[in-house]
């Protein structure tokens, strides 16, 4: 699914390149439009949310919002990259992100959880999967990826654990077997 979604990226890079005004006209068309496709799609309070698979990062245009159910969040996502590869094809170096669909957290930071099927097995001849844990604070340069670790605790009742208090867990082994 991820190597469809990264061609038609890189197809989206190339769309549009051609005559300068007719194609200025169109690249801003296809901007709103899928903004538009986005925001129709938002649900205030939604389960689901949009974030790179790496950092966290909700960027234009799906930064703050969430989604009702994990269709209308997948075809946010496709919106996103649509929108990005047109900006790409505007400015080459805009930053690239994985967008993946994740689920919304409530606290003051973002959690985002990714699950990926890989090509091996266990043992017992059950798929393996890899779960990436991505935990972002309110600066740009706030997140914490885990993959394959330990389970730890990273927020109490009422707010985020302190570094110490999940450092502690890390250290422990608890999560482990």
């Amino acid at each position: 699914m991820t190597g469809q979604a990264d061609a038609d990226d890189t197809a989206s890079d190339h769309a549009g390149t051609g005559d300068g005004a007719a194609c200025d006209v169109g690249l801003v068309e296809t901007l709103r439009h899928e903004r538009e496709n986005v925001a129709r799609l938002t649900a205030e309070d939604g389960a689901f949310a949009v974030a790179c698979r790496e950092t966290g990062t909700s960027p234009e245009p799906i930064d703050g919002a969430t989604f009702g159910t994990f269709e209308h969040a997948e075809r946010a996502r496709d919106a996103a990259r649509r929108y990005r590869a047109v900006l790409r094809s505007l400015d080459p170096g805009l930053e690239r992100y994985e967008l993946a669909v994740c689920t919304a957290d409530a606290t003051d930071g973002t959690l985002t959880q990714v699950r990926q099927r890989t090509d091996r097995r266990r043992a017992n001849g059950v798929p393996e999967s890899r779960q990436t844990v991505t935990l972002t604070g309110e600066g740009g340069d706030e997140w914490l990826r885990v993959e394959n670790g330990p389970v730890v605790h990273l927020a109490g009742p009422d707010a985020l654990l302190d570094d110490e208090l999940v450092t502690r867990q890390l250290e422990s082994g608890l999560g482990t077997r």
